[in-house]
């Protein structure tokens, strides 16, 4: 059996935070077809509207002992074919974000298969859609301007959409972005998820839910920023970047003064 710890039901732990925890646990429980247990009241936000956290559980072999719990740390410290291995025959505890590609990149077919309903249907239109993330508590997500508009420069495409999390934090942008007439994306966050999968280029940000975002979707091409500090940085225990899909563009960006 399989129990995601209740940590995880908590709503400052972010969709794409979730989507990875999730997704590395159910690998694990259909490799054995093992129960897997996700804590009830499991809930997601977007700009203070929660909702609940829309994977569930499944039925499964139930084994109580021994236990064996799995951390950030040990799975960093052993990688996931290691940690897979050590789970058979045993009731797992899983406490961790598991936010590396490397858990996934193996079984990304798999993993994609379960967030089959986030990915909607590639449209083929000459759009681009920009993912901006900013944070009220963590200055280490903000990316300079010149990030966007230096892309923008130089695409060609019809219309420009914006997703965003705290509007009033990205108004300088957007002001300089307005000779593009961008569309804002004032949405759910399943919504939001399942449109930017649509678009056929995406200009990507920092963090999890903009990984999600361009993991599944259907675009042809995909900017990426690798940053000198935050989630798009590469340490110990997170590494977003995609590097197996020749669809990624990885731009290399100085947000040290941010």
């Amino acid at each position: 059996m399989i129990t995601i710890t209740n940590e995880f039901s908590s709503a400052g732990r972010n969709f794409g935070n979730k989507l990875f925890t999730y997704g590395v646990s159910r690998l694990i429980a259909e490799e054995y077809e093992y129960k897997l247990v996700v804590p009830k009241n499991s809930h997601i936000q977007r700009n203070g509207i929660h909702i609940e956290f829309p994977y569930k559980g499944i039925d499964g072999i139930e084994i109580q002992e021994p236990t064996y719990y799995v951390s950030d740390g040990s799975m960093v410290e052993h990688g996931f074919e290691y940690i897979l291995k050590e789970c058979k025959d045993k009731n797992i505890f899983m406490d961790g974000y598991f936010l590396r590609y490397e858990n996934i990149k193996l079984r990304k077919n798999i993993i994609k298969s379960y967030y089959k309903d986030l990915i909607g249907k590639k449209d083929d239109l000459n759009d681009v859609i920009i993912l901006l993330r900013d944070s009220n508590n963590d200055s280490t997500y903000k990316l300079p301007n010149e990030y966007y508009l230096n892309i923008l420069d130089n695409l060609k495409f019809n219309n420009l959409y914006i997703s965003f999390d705290h509007l009033h934090k990205h108004q300088n942008l957007i002001h300089q972005l307005s000779k593009y007439n961008p569309i804002l994306l004032d949405m759910d966050i399943i919504s939001l998820m399942k449109f930017i999968t649509t678009k056929k280029t995406i200009i990507g940000c920092q963090g999890t839910f903009s990984f999600w975002g361009c993991f599944l979707s259907n675009a042809k091409t995909i900017y990426w920023p690798l940053t000198k500090k935050g989630a798009n940085s590469i340490d110990r225990h997170v590494n977003l970047t995609v590097d197996d899909e020749d669809r990624y563009n990885f731009i290399e960006v100085d947000n040290t003064n941010f």
